[in-house]
């Protein structure tokens, strides 16, 4: 355990039998952890299990988005005097001396001059048991491939996942918190990009694979396979799609691929998905919020 490293757990309507083996890998890997709860119906449950635990707990009474959250818990990290923030989703499970790995990471980089802006986990999803991809912006272009824990004990990486992830709080101080009015999705990227203007870099540890759940199922096409999220995520996916592409601190390479990937929700999620028209409805909207930089909660109803 680490006393200089907060934990900020975020949860939204969790299932709670997931969330209690959450719990049990985080605390023992950590100094403290917080609940951030977004306006869960069962906060009370939520609540218990964090006393059970010691741990601090602080009920949200409405949904601000997972950015509001984490920044919420990363000013009480601030508050105690940590070192580190370790950002954690409620259903990511944390193998045994995951986040003493990580910090052998970062003390070795550091100790090679290196300016770093993030350490996290790679993963393995919950619905097929694959790995992660690795992005890296080269020049005009994206270059992605799977990583090799046989052969490589880290990577360096343009973004990482928020669960898992352990930020400097010295970092975050200099770079500024979580974009909140990104709401829900991309917000882990949007402060990568971020990181990374300010001559930051992020690394993935390869020694302790996480075991992490990404949406609600899969959708085959055939030449790919695409993540379901319920239909309200699409908005988000397409509106932070658009705002993405149109900040120019992001390199472009991945403002063209967000530019990209915002017509191939549209595409996808709106014909071949489950509630496609509903889909379609929030997407457009989406693009439109996005295009005129609206930030904040979805403005229409799923």
């Amino acid at each position: 355990m680490s006393s200089g490293i907060y934990s900020v757990l975020v949860t939204y309507n969790p299932d709670l039998s997931r969330l209690r083996q959450v719990v049990a890998a985080l605390v023992p890997q950590v100094g403290r952890v917080v609940i951030v709860d977004n306006g869960s119906r069962g906060a009370a449950e939520i609540g218990a299990l964090a006393s059970e635990h010691g741990l601090r707990f602080l009920p949200l009474p409405e949904n601000r988005g997972i950015a509001f959250a984490q920044n919420a818990g990363i000013a009480q990290a601030e508050a105690d005097e940590a070192q580190f923030v370790l950002l954690m989703d409620q259903d990511t499970v944390l193998q045994d001396g995951a986040i003493a790995n990580l910090i052998a990471l970062y003390r070795s980089l550091e100790a090679d001059g290196v300016r770093v802006g993030s350490v996290g986990n790679a993963y393995r999803d919950g619905h097929d048991q694959k790995l992660n991809t690795i992005w890296r912006a080269e020049g005009r272009r994206l270059a992605r491939r799977l990583p090799e824990p046989g052969r490589e004990s880290h990577a360096e990486v343009d973004t990482l996942i928020a669960s898992g992830s352990l930020i400097p709080l010295s970092v975050l101080r200099e770079v500024g918190a979580m974009d909140a009015a990104l709401f829900i999705d991309l917000v882990d990227l949007e402060w990568c990009f971020r990181a990374t203007a300010h001559g930051y870099r992020h690394f993935m540890s390869l020694r302790n694979i996480m075991d992490h759940t990404i949406g609600s199922g899969r959708l085959n096409l055939g030449f790919r396979t695409v993540t379901l999220h319920a239909p309200i995520r699409n908005y988000y996916l397409v509106r932070n799609s658009a705002v993405l592409a149109a900040r120019d601190y992001i390199k472009p390479a991945w403002r063209r691929f967000f530019a990209r990937q915002l017509f191939f929700y549209i595409l996808i999620y709106g014909t071949v998905a489950d509630r496609n028209l509903t889909r379609l409805r929030l997407m457009l909207r989406g693009l439109w919020d996005g295009v005129r930089k609206r930030g904040g909660a979805c403005p229409i109803s799923a």
